[in-house]
């Protein structure tokens, strides 16, 4: 929850205790006066909610608004929620021209407000008209046990949490560096592609993929580089010269469909200690070495990185897309997030990718 340093300052003669709000809509009611609740967390004061307590003010002489204490909207919403402490935002509540009164309720359910200050109308938008879950059907029968009823008001729902999240995802726009392994992630597993002449042919794109980097691309501040194991050339099926006409060719086809990567990096070689334990095998001499760059390691996105003019730090986030261990590995090597792009769809990937970005928080 955001901290504030002297909170005594935001207090308004509409906001009252919540004994002195039930005698007040007793007496109002008394008088023939019709009293109207709004109840909820009004979190982050929007145009949302100053229209509902508009169009809720129409529908009533009287509106009190009931403001759910932190700790029940903390239960609800989850971390960092609400932003504002309960009197912050009953302040806000306060501070608009339509509400008469605010009071702090310390209650799980909308029901036992309802049930205490017992009001005429128990005003919801219009986004609950014929909802029917559990909570709803509660209020609707509170309202009802206190002989009031249930009204709508018509304007269109604006949420808290949209906006936050529209904030965290466009507003603050974190670079982004999207490390993406080729074979069975950005294209289709072919299994040593480039080893037949054909191998245009042969180059599938995979559209889940490719759609959610096009989208992803579009919305936020990323860095796309491409991180490949190209051991063929060590096993001598194809040579460095081929899998740079490959990431030519694949390029351009990415770039019609809206992605686009920055850097190709690929390792030809293979582990000394791998060759070793396959003397069956025939390896090109010159790409077994002692040491290479293949993932798991970090040293091709480094190098990636280093053409691009960029660093490590220069990201708020880096994930590693893929779908096998050493793409995993590569990801712990850099202390990234990682997607494993396996069986999912783009909505799968993009909900996926959400999530690593609301973390950062």
């Amino acid at each position: 929850m955001m901290p504030v340093e002297d909170i005594r300052q935001y207090s308004s003669s509409k906001i009252v205790a919540l004994k002195e709000a039930e005698a007040i809509i007793g007496n109002l009611k008394k008088g023939g006066k019709c009293v109207g609740l709004c109840h909820g967390g009004f979190d982050l004061t929007h145009p949302g909610h100053a229209k509902h307590f508009e169009s809720a003010r129409k529908l009533c002489d009287v509106l009190v608004v009931s403001v759910t204490s932190d700790r029940f909207v903390a239960g609800r919403k989850g971390d960092g929620r609400p932003v504002y402490p309960d009197i912050l935002r009953a302040y806000m509540a306060a501070s608009m021209m339509h509400v008469d009164y605010v009071v702090i309720t310390d209650f799980r359910l909308a029901t036992d407000a309802i049930k205490l200050l017992k009001p005429n109308l128990y005003i919801k938008g219009p986004d609950f008209i014929g909802k029917q879950s559990q909570g709803i059907e509660e209020e609707r029968n509170a309202i009802k046990d206190v002989g009031g009823e249930i009204k709508y008001t018509e304007e269109r729902p604006l949420s808290t949490t949209k906006i936050i999240d529209y904030i965290i995802a466009n507003v603050h726009r974190p670079s982004i560096l999207l490390c993406i392994d080729r074979d069975g992630t950005l294209i289709e597993d072919a299994g040593f592609l480039g080893r037949d002449a054909d191998w245009a042919s042969q180059l599938h794109l995979n559209p889940e993929v490719v759609g959610f980097l096009a989208e992803v691309q579009r919305k936020h501040n990323v860095t796309s580089i491409v991180v490949t194991n190209q051991s063929g050339v060590a096993h001598g099926f194809f040579d460095a010269a081929t899998v740079g006409k490959m990431h030519s060719y694949l390029g351009e086809k990415l770039l019609r469909s809206g992605v686009n990567i920055s850097s190709w990096q690929f390792c030809p070689d293979v582990d000394s200690g791998y060759a070793a334990s396959h003397p069956e095998k025939h390896f090109v001499p010159g790409h077994v070495l002692e040491m290479t760059r293949r993932k798991p390691s970090a040293a091709m996105v480094f190098d990636a990185l280093d053409s691009l003019g960029k660093k490590v730090q220069d990201f708020g986030l880096i994930l590693v897309l893929g779908d096998r261990h050493e793409d995993e590995g590569l990801a712990d090597t850099l202390g990234a997030g990682y997607i494993n792009v396996s069986g999912k769809s783009r909505e799968e990937l993009l909900k996926s990718f959400g999530s690593h970005l609301l973390s950062r928080r």
